[in-house]
């Protein structure tokens, strides 16, 4: 699946993030991501994939053409309250853990 930067800026207003909060997540600068959302730069595929598997884990779900042909070409994103819901649960968990 290839995903376009529109996909990517808005997984992460669904989950609250921002360009600069990504960028340390997956290792990247804010201005790589903001180039990439508003398409004036490609990212490598590897890059992508660190990209979506970060957004994944904390419960987006992108869609690619999965929906019916009635409903438009179904490409965008979702959120994933359960999966969501596991994530925040860990980090809690996982700050507690570390004494914060």
């Amino acid at each position: 699946m290839k995903l376009s930067g529109k996909q990517v800026a808005a997984a992460r207003e669904l989950l609250g993030l921002s360009q600069s909060d990504l960028a340390t997540l997956v290792g990247l600068t804010r201005r790589t991501i903001g180039k990439f959302e508003t398409g004036a730069a490609d990212l490598k595929g590897s890059t992508l994939s660190l990209i979506q598997a970060e957004l994944e884990r904390r419960g987006i779900e992108f869609t690619n053409g999965d929906c019916r042909p009635s409903e438009g070409d179904g490409i965008g994103v979702r959120l994933n309250f359960g999966k969501a819901a596991v994530f925040a649960r860990s980090t809690a968990q996982g700050e507690k853990d570390a004494g914060r």
